[in-house]
Formats: C-alpha cells, structure tokens, sequence
C-alpha cells in the first residue's frame, strides 16, 4: 500500500492558524543532493509556485500509491497553501529519503520525502512546528 501521509498533513496544514511561527530570508541556500529524492524535492519546491498542477504532471512525479490516496485536486489544495515555501535545512540525508525544515511566511514545517524505485514520490510529510 506504500506510505501515504499527505493527506493527514493536507489537513494538519490548513487546520494551523498562520502565525507566530519564525523564520526570516536572511540564511544561505541550501544545497539540495543530486539523487532521486532530492531532484523530486526540487520539482516540489518549484511545483507549488504553480499549482494547480495538471494530472499528467503530477503522474511523472507521484507514485501510483501516491495519488492513490492523494488525488490530484487534494495535492493542489495543499500546494496553493505551500506557495513561496522555501528550504531552510536538510537534517537527514540519504539516496532516497530526506527529511529537513521548510517554511512560508509565518509557518515552519518539519518536511519528510522518499521515493519509490522508480524515483518517484511515494511520500511526503510537512508537520507544521
């Protein structure tokens, strides 16, 4: 069945009041790996600038699991509310899987990502802190 947890942070995220939260531009950019997960992750950082994202779009970067159990209208709902998100750090580095913190104006998010063997998503988190 795979890992499918953006659905509960679909909720979790636009069920969070927008504030209180740190963060400021002022850090240097972090250096994103050139590895399966970190090119999906580049895609995503890119991607919610320009939600909604067509499902053929979608269908390159997802797992079938994915979308599954997130469908292409409930990731968009949550990309057009991650518009502007920018990657602060990355604490755990490995081939396939990333976890680190991400932030839009007012909102921190502990952000995880992992792809399948076909170097699609096949999961991804961001908790709000």
């Amino acid at each position: 069945m795979g890992r499918l947890r953006l659905l509960p942070a679909v909720l979790a995220i636009l069920s969070v009041a927008v504030a209180g939260c740190t963060g400021s531009g002022g850090s240097a950019a972090v250096t994103i790996p050139d590895s399966p997960v970190g090119r999906q992750l580049r895609w995503y950082m890119e991607a919610v600038n320009r939600a909604p994202l067509a499902e053929s779009e979608l269908a390159e970067h997802l797992s079938q699991d994915f979308m599954k159990g997130v469908p292409p209208e409930e990731f968009n709902t949550m990309a057009k509310s991650l518009a502007d998100l920018k990657l602060e750090e990355l604490s755990d580095i490995k081939p396939t899987a990333l976890v680190g913190q991400t932030l839009i104006p007012g909102q921190s998010y502990k952000t995880e990502i992992s792809v399948d063997g076909d170097g699609k998503i096949d999961y991804l988190l961001l908790t709000p802190n």
